[in-house]
């Protein structure tokens, strides 16, 4: 049970659970619950793999175990948080994790053979840091073979050139391809190209038998240059023993485009794709998982969600938090710790000891929305106009039909407005629930993808509508209903108009 004394304590120990970490101290590896078993050894093999799940369901912190385990098992781990270089354009962006790459690689001068190395990896971020800030253009000539191999194939400008030439260790063969350019032809190409042979050499630095290379929150490049991006660092683990581990929302991720050649890295023979999304399809699982991770946190102050919170709130704040969730799972239980205590005091005035309620949950809901709408901002870089367009039009739709849910047919959830919702879906505002067939006899045979509303959304004026609750048997039916089937330009529901009352009858003889 909650009281004045322990409140303080289960809303410490939450809070400090919510803070996201780059790295993992010995509680958090104790506590650490795997949304799939065995999916921190699977991270540990040597493959490139792409972790995908929303905001908040734990890549960071699985990725941070992941480094934990890794380093105990004698791998060089390099973290990097991608969202840093968001300002970046392409091939900057690039070149900024290139360089902190390097940065990390570069070993203590313990040996002859490491000041060389230091002295590479400095001559390397000379370069890169020049091509940075240089002009958008440089020039390629296209050599004779038999020279190919002294001029390395590339003509800069400038000063560009010396700095280039420098790094190569031959200063001389500047005049080589000043001669060689005479008789070749020259083709405009964007800096990015010289990037590969200078990551391979960065990598043969690292000194460990396998290097694992971490990019955290990659979704903040733009999804239209997230393929060039990892075509280069592709060049890596194709011939070194260097392992790419990327973490991302999945919808907000592209990693491979068709082409002449094609760019990027193509699932499953490039990449192995993993998800820790266990939404509220997966609804007792999800119950089980956050309170696994509710518990963990807990233990140490003799808590657990049991204890805390009646079943029936257990249940609303798995709803809520739209799955398994964990930072909203755990901002939830704080606000409604809070509004439980403030009801109890209303009642009746005493430090009594008390449970977390259903109805505190359904109060504190509305305090979650503000938050999403702020990481949407964040996060959906040019997107983030149609996204909240689209759903306004999903709760005024939701309101109209007085719901909590809405159906898509699945053929229109890759036209650009059902992109749209899956996109919706990962930033944690609408969640899929199940496929169905709405129950009228023209849509019996017609697929819909159930989702429901996030209740933050609705919270306003649902205060005391109760979801169909779909995970019990039986009740999955009561989400069949035709005239929750969404598309845009949907009508507005007639509204019954109560018919007066004829006056009453004159009485016999007046």
């Amino acid at each position: 049970m909650l009281n004045r004394e322990t409140l303080q304590s289960f809303k410490g120990a939450l809070s400090a659970a919510t803070r996201t970490t780059s790295a993992a101290d010995d509680a958090l590896a104790k506590r650490f619950v795997e949304q799939k078993p065995g999916l921190l050894a699977t991270l540990q093999s040597s493959v490139n793999h792409l972790v995908t799940g929303r905001r908040g369901v734990g890549k960071s912190t699985t990725l941070a175990l992941l480094q934990r385990e890794a380093e105990e098992a004698g791998d060089w781990v390099i973290f990097v948080d991608v969202e840093t270089h968001k300002d970046r354009s392409y091939p900057d962006v690039l070149i900024e994790i290139v360089i902190e790459i390097l940065e990390a690689v570069r070993p203590h001068p313990t040996s002859p053979k490491k000041i060389r190395i230091i002295r590479d990896i400095s001559k390397l971020t000379a370069v890169l840091r020049y091509l940075r800030d240089a002009p958008e253009e440089v020039m390629e000539i296209e050599e004779d073979e038999t020279r190919s191999g002294r001029a390395r194939g590339i003509r800069l400008a400038g000063s560009i050139e010396r700095r280039y030439l420098q790094f190569a260790g031959n200063a001389g063969a500047s005049k080589e391809v000043t001669r060689l350019t005479r008789r070749s032809s020259t083709n405009v190409r964007r800096k990015d190209s010289l990037l590969r042979d200078l990551i391979e050499t960065a990598t043969s630095a690292a000194g460990k038998k396998k290097l694992l290379l971490v990019l955290d929150d990659f979704y903040f490049i733009g999804t239209e240059t997230q393929p060039l991006v990892l075509d280069h660092l592709h060049g890596i683990t194709k011939r070194s023993n260097v392992w790419l581990k990327i973490g991302s929302v999945h919808s907000r991720t592209r990693s491979y485009v068709e082409g002449d050649p094609p760019r990027g890295m193509q699932p499953p023979n490039d990449l192995q794709h993993l998800s820790l999304d266990v939404g509220l399809a997966d609804f007792l699982t999800a119950k089980t998982f956050l309170e696994e991770v509710a518990d963990g946190v807990l233990a140490p102050i003799g808590l657990s969600v049991k204890d805390t919170m009646t079943e029936t709130a257990r249940e609303r704040a798995v709803l809520v938090a739209g799955g398994a969730v964990s930072r909203d799972y755990f901002d939830l239980l704080i606000a409604a710790a809070d509004a439980e205590w403030e009801r109890v005091q209303s009642r009746s005035g005493k430090s009594s000891d008390f449970r977390i309620s259903a109805e505190s949950v359904q109060a504190a809901a509305g305090r979650m929305l503000e938050r999403k709408q702020t990481d949407l901002r964040n996060d959906a870089g040019r997107d983030v106009q149609p996204l909240e367009a689209r759903f306004a039009d999903l709760v005024a739709f939701a309101r109209d039909r007085d719901t909590y849910f809405f159906l898509v047919r699945r053929t229109e959830i890759d036209s650009e407005w059902g992109r749209q919702i899956v996109q919706l879906e990962d930033l944690r505002f609408v969640h899929r629930i199940m496929v169905t067939r709405p129950n009228t006899g023209s849509m019996r045979r017609v697929d819909t993808i159930v989702f429901m509303m996030d209740i933050p959304a609705l919270v306003d004026t649902r205060m005391q509508k109760v979801p169909v609750e779909f995970w019990k048997p039986r009740q999955s039916d009561e989400l069949r209903k035709s005239n929750w089937v969404y598309a845009p330009g949907w009508t507005r529901n007639p509204r019954p108009t109560r018919r007066r009352s004829a006056p009453p009858a004159p009485a016999s003889g007046e």
